[in-house]
């Protein structure tokens, strides 16, 4: 068996918290430090012997880093994905990936000179409640679908 990838976490807050949680006891991945400039949720971190530093870029010197996880505030995912990017470091990255054109374009440039490879995270697709609507549509009980209005009431928000 290979050693598992080695992910740092920029971002310890409720997202964060929530990744570290779906990740835990993964033998693929390990999360092996954090950079969280709060500390108060730094502290929480190291209790449960995560490595933690104040800035991503300190992270990057510190520790040794197969791949990067985003999960911040969204305001905050350009800022940080640049960040990465200038590292070449594969990035998984919370949407939105941008909050306004500003950014969008700012991301796009940076794309532009990195060898990063970027995922990003939309995990509500396999949700029991979309998958269950789409078994429906595929289904065609309820007919040929001509609109669609919906609410994405998620529960961390």
């Amino acid at each position: 068996m290979t050693a598992p990838f080695r992910l740092g976490l920029i971002g310890g807050g409720r997202m964060g918290r929530t990744h570290l949680r779906a990740l835990e006891g993964s033998a693929q991945v390990t999360v092996v430090a954090v950079a969280e400039p709060f500390e108060a949720a730094a502290a929480q971190l190291r209790e449960q012997g995560l490595a933690v530093y104040p800035t991503a870029e300190a992270m990057f010197g510190g520790a040794q880093l197969d791949g990067v996880l985003i999960g911040t505030n969204c305001l905050y995912h350009t800022p940080y994905a640049v960040k990465v990017m200038a590292t070449g470091l594969p990035l998984f990255l919370e949407k939105p990936v941008a909050i306004d054109e500003e950014q969008l374009a700012t991301l796009h440039a940076a794309s532009l000179t990195t060898t990063s490879k970027t995922v990003v995270s939309f995990p509500l697709r396999v949700s029991k409640l979309c998958m269950t609507a789409k078994e429906i549509l595929d289904t065609g009980v309820i007919g040929t679908v001509e609109n669609i209005q919906m609410t994405n009431n998620v529960p961390f928000y």
